[in-house]
């Protein structure tokens, strides 16, 4: 993927669930975080489409009690790039 952040990424290795009214809920892991988004490689790749672009999605950490409000950014084969709303 190419480098679009201004921001460092961090390397972590998070499972996570996304959180979609109209796609459901969708398993995957952050890959890397910065202070403006995160990398999450989905584990189902076949829920993957261009229609997440821009669409805002609630990511909970598994075995964290924080909810992060992100909007998608883009979306290739087997992840999606998100940014946190403030």
């Amino acid at each position: 993927m190419n480098e679009r952040r201004s921001s460092v990424r961090h390397l972590v290795n998070l499972n996570v669930s996304l959180y979609h009214d109209e796609f459901g809920q969708i398993q995957g892991k952050i890959n890397d975080v910065s202070s403006g988004g995160m990398l999450v490689e989905v584990y189902n790749t076949s829920v993957l489409n261009n229609k997440l672009s821009q669409e805002k999605l609630l990511v909970k950490p598994v075995n964290m009690d924080v909810i992060f409000d992100m909007e998608c950014l883009r979306v290739n084969s087997n992840a999606i790039s998100l940014q946190f709303i403030s």
